[in-house]
C-alpha cells in the first residue's frame, strides 16, 4: 500500500513538473514556429522600469498619449542612413534635431534598447539600436504640426519578431508580453499622474503581426486581436479618453517574409476594424509603402524602407490628429 502510494504520489509530482515546464516554456528565435497543437508559451520579461524623476510640474492639465505598441515595424528597424540619402538635407535635419513638443517614453525588445525611463523628444535615436529608426519620427512630425502649442506623449513598447498568439497572449489570456507592457504602460502613467499630470490614452498604434503569419497562428488572429485590444481597454480604463481608447491597426506586409498568411492576418485586422468605430485599420500594401528596396544589394525582406517607415509614423499621425480633434469637437 505504501509502495503504490509512493508510486502514485511521484508520478504526480511528474506530471506537474511537465505543466510547470509547459507553462514556462519560451522558444527562442522569431516566435514564427509551426505549431502542431496550441501550445503555451511564457517568457521571463524585465519588468523593471524606473521613474522618470526629469517630469515637470504638470499642474493637473490634461495631456495627448499615444501606445505604440508591436513588433519590429514598430520597434524602427528602418535604415537612418537611406533615410538622409533620400531626402533634402533640411528635412533630414529636422528629423535629427528632433521635436521638442512630441515626448517619448520607450523600451523595446525586453530593455535591449530604452529611453531610461524618461521621456525625450522624439528623433531618429529611437528605434532598434544606432542607426535605425521608428515610426515615431512621422507621427512626431505631424502631431508637432497640428499642436504646435501643447505636448503630446507616446509611451512605445515592442517586442520584435514576437507573436500576438504564442507571446503577447497565452493560451488567449494576457501573456507575458502583455503583462510586461501593462507594467511599463502603468509604471509611467502612475509617474505622470504624480507630477501632477492628466495623462488621457487617445489611442493604440499597433504594428505586429508578421509573427503570426503561419497558417495555424493566422487563423487565431481574429480572436486574438478581439481579446489583446479587450484587455488593454479594460486594464488602461482609467486613463482612457473620454470617448474611449482608439485602436489603430496597421496591415502587414505582403514580403515572402510575410507568407503564407499575410491576407489572413490583414483580413482579421480590416474585420476587427468593422466592430465598432474606435477600431481603425489601414492597409500598407494599398498605400504602396515598401520592403524592397533598402539595402540596395540585399533587400531586408522583414521591414520597411526608410521613406515607407516614415510614412507609416505619418498615416498614424495623421489618424491620431483627426481623434483628438473630433474629441475636442465632441467635448
Amino acid at each position: 500500500m505504501v509502495t503504490k502510494y509512493k508510486t502514485v504520489t511521484a508520478l504526480i509530482l511528474v506530471i506537474l513538473l511537465l505543466l510547470s515546464f509547459a507553462l514556462t516554456s519560451c522558444r527562442p528565435g522569431d516566435g514564427r514556429e509551426e505549431a502542431t497543437e496550441d501550445e503555451t508559451y511564457w517568457l521571463n520579461m524585465n519588468t523593471d522600469f524606473p521613474s522618470d524623476e526629469s517630469l515637470p510640474d504638470g499642474d493637473g492639465k490634461p495631456v495627448k498619449v499615444i501606445l505604440l505598441l508591436g513588433q519590429s515595424n514598430a520597434t524602427g528597424s528602418s535604415i537612418t542612413a537611406y533615410l538622409e540619402k533620400n531626402l533634402p538635407t533640411e528635412q533630414f535635419a529636422r528629423y535629427e534635431q528632433g521635436f521638442d513638443s512630441v515626448k517619448i517614453n520607450y523600451c523595446l525588445d525586453d530593455h535591449n534598447t530604452t529611453s531610461e525611463g524618461r521621456f525625450v523628444p522624439v528623433d531618429l535615436t529611437c528605434g532598434a539600436t544606432t542607426g535605425f529608426f521608428g515610426p515615431e519620427v512621422g507621427m512626431a512630425e505631424v502631431l508637432s504640426e497640428a499642436f504646435p502649442d501643447e505636448t503630446v506623449y507616446i509611451l512605445k513598447y515592442t517586442m520584435s519578431g514576437y507573436s500576438l498568439h504564442h507571446h503577447w497572449l497565452c493560451g488567449g489570456q494576457r501573456g507575458s508580453v502583455y503583462e510586461a507592457c501593462m507594467a511599463f504602460l502603468k509604471t509611467h502613467l502612475e509617474d505622470m499622474r504624480s507630477k501632477k499630470y492628466n495623462p488621457r490614452i487617445g489611442a493604440v498604434c499597433w504594428m505586429q503581426g508578421e509573427s503570426d503569419t503561419t497558417d495555424f497562428k493566422a487563423s487565431h488572429y481574429y480572436d486574438n486581436q478581439v481579446a489583446f485590444a479587450s484587455y488593454l481597454r479594460e486594464d488602461l480604463a482609467d486613463y482612457a479618453d473620454e470617448g474611449g481608447i482608439y485602436f489603430i491597426d496597421a496591415g502587414i506586409s505582403d514580403s515572402p517574409y510575410c507568407e503564407p498568411a499575410y491576407p489572413t492576418i490583414n483580413q482579421a485586422k480590416e474585420d476587427f476594424s468593422k466592430l465598432s468605430e474606435l477600431n481603425l485599420y489601414f492597409s500598407t500594401i494599398d498605400m504602396g509603402l515598401t520592403i524592397d528596396k533598402e539595402p540596395e544589394d540585399e533587400p531586408d525582406w522583414g521591414h520597411y524602407d526608410s521613406l515607407s517607415e516614415l510614412e507609416l509614423g505619418r498615416q498614424f499621425g495623421r489618424l491620431m490628429v483627426e481623434i483628438f480633434q473630433n474629441d475636442n469637437k465632441n467635448s
